[in-house]
């Protein structure tokens, strides 16, 4: 780490060097690790090999939806296995059943949009996606249409398998170019990021410019080719990037106008990641009901991979009598009741209301002491708690960091090392320099402000730093 000596024992070095000659690290320079060992974890926080403690600030990656309590990782982890003991695994192939499925599906049942009744799990979110993707253009063509069109939006992240990859449109070719080709028929669209508005208007003034450009670009494919639109209500990879509130329901509009099926992407966004009244998903904020909802991350608090499709009853009739295949581990019993007994204690502790009443303390607590009082804080914005905080080297000309700068990491690396762990974009990657604000939504608001102290120390400290390197002088 920058800023703080980590001295594991030898027995852990032996660890991390074995890790660096023989593992693989996605997002990461492959053949490098991060030169330390994850050890345990507790409350909202885990803890290195030497017994550090780092606030868990990003959920991991923003899936740890109910932290590390240790009643919550016991409750879950005896129910899987539970279901070990009794069914350790089981096919839904052959239109085979089995009980701890069905039950994650009525649990699902009690806190998806109204609307979507039908459900299929899989291994997690990216084939989730893929699955959304696969059956919607699937659909289509058992209908006896041309559909196979599938638009997405610019800054966007679905997923790394192909089809999922191919509707990714965030990180300026790094999650894809390698992929290439990608599926034919994938098409973006503008994205809703206002401060950074890619058609250069303004909101509101603009009647969302970035919606119409998506319409024409329906009109120009022909709606009789556009088989899906699929959309996160906030942006999560490209740094916690909300669209504005009136933005999903006019797509839903469209959408229904042109025969088109609305996939919502709420992978990171679901089981109360933007909760701001108690709902479960983002898209409910609006009212709106998608045709396809893809999820994942939350479902199981990430304690196991498991994914998720809810989709409609006029869908599922459409395909009836059809015949497909997917993953051997779709509706994994022991993922499954796992996520049965998630989705209960999300319930029975009314762990979506808190993840409001904290969320909207952590926005008025960043807005006060960071935004309102730095001079490279520009904004804080976000549902829930999936904020996203836009930093600028002058607010006054909105002059940004440049990535070479690594300003951007060199905030992550000494918010690590006072014992913060808070995920960073830059514009080496991103469409902005952002850091995410998304701990645990088992979260109190004493432990938001713990997590702000050392946020708002390490921007004073790297400024501090900056001045005396006379670079703002």
């Amino acid at each position: 780490m920058a800023f703080r000596k980590y001295d594991p024992s030898p027995e852990a070095q032996a660890l991390i060097d074995w890790d660096h000659q023989h593992m693989v690290h996605w997002v990461f320079p492959i053949g490098w690790n991060a030169g330390m060992l994850m050890d345990h974890a507790d409350g909202i926080s885990w803890y290195d090999s030497e017994g550090f403690q780092i606030y868990d600030c990003s959920s991991q990656l923003m899936c740890v939806n109910l932290g590390y309590k240790k009643e919550y990782m016991a409750e879950v982890a005896d129910a899987a296995a539970a279901q070990m003991k009794k069914l350790p695994y089981a096919t839904n192939f052959w239109g085979l059943a089995n009980e701890a499925t069905i039950v994650a599906g009525q649990e699902l049942e009690k806190v998806v949009p109204d609307g979507l009744p039908c459900y299929w799990f899989n291994p997690g979110g990216g084939e989730a996606v893929e699955q959304a993707i696969s059956v919607c253009r699937w659909y289509w063509k058992i209908m006896g249409t041309q559909k196979f069109k599938i638009i997405s939006l610019e800054n966007s992240y679905h997923g790394m398998y192909y089809g999922a990859a191919s509707a990714t449109k965030v990180g300026r070719g790094e999650f894809n170019n390698g992929m290439a080709p990608l599926v034919p028929g994938f098409f973006a669209a503008p994205d809703y990021y206002c401060y950074r508005c890619p058609v250069r208007k303004t909101y509101p003034e603009c009647d969302l410019e970035c919606l119409h450009q998506l319409q024409r670009i329906i009109e120009m494919e022909d709606p009789e080719t556009v088989a899906g639109v699929i959309v996160e209500v906030e942006h999560g990879t490209a740094g916690a990037i909300p669209s504005p509130p009136e933005y999903l329901p006019r797509l839903r509009e469209l959408c229904t106008e042109h025969d088109i099926s609305l996939i919502i992407d709420e992978v990171m966004t679901g089981f109360g990641r933007t909760s701001i009244n108690g709902n479960a998903f983002a898209c409910q904020i609006s009212g709106v009901t998608p045709d396809f909802l893809t999820m994942a991350k939350g479902i199981t608090s990430a304690y196991m991979p498991l994914g998720a499709v809810a989709t409609t009853r006029e869908i599922v009739d459409g395909l009836e009598g059809h015949f497909t295949s997917g993953p051997t581990y779709s509706g994994h019993p022991v993922a499954c009741a796992a996520a049965a007994k998630t989705m209960e204690i999300y319930r029975r502790d009314g762990i979506f209301e808190h993840a409001a009443k904290v969320g909207a303390y952590a926005k008025q607590q960043l807005q006060e002491r960071l935004v309102d009082n730095s001079p490279i804080v520009r904004s804080v914005d976000g549902y829930g708690l999936l904020l996203g905080l836009e930093v600028v080297k002058d607010k006054e000309t909105n002059e940004d960091y440049p990535p070479e700068s690594k300003k951007m990491m060199r905030v992550q690396d000494r918010a690590f090392d006072k014992g913060l762990y808070i995920r960073v974009l830059d514009k080496s990657f991103a469409p902005g320099n952002r850091f995410c604000f998304a701990p645990p939504l088992i979260t109190t608001e004493a432990e938001v402000d713990a997590m702000i102290d050392i946020l708002d120390a390490t921007f004073k400290e790297e400024l501090a730093s900056e001045y005396a390197e006379g670079e703002r002088a």
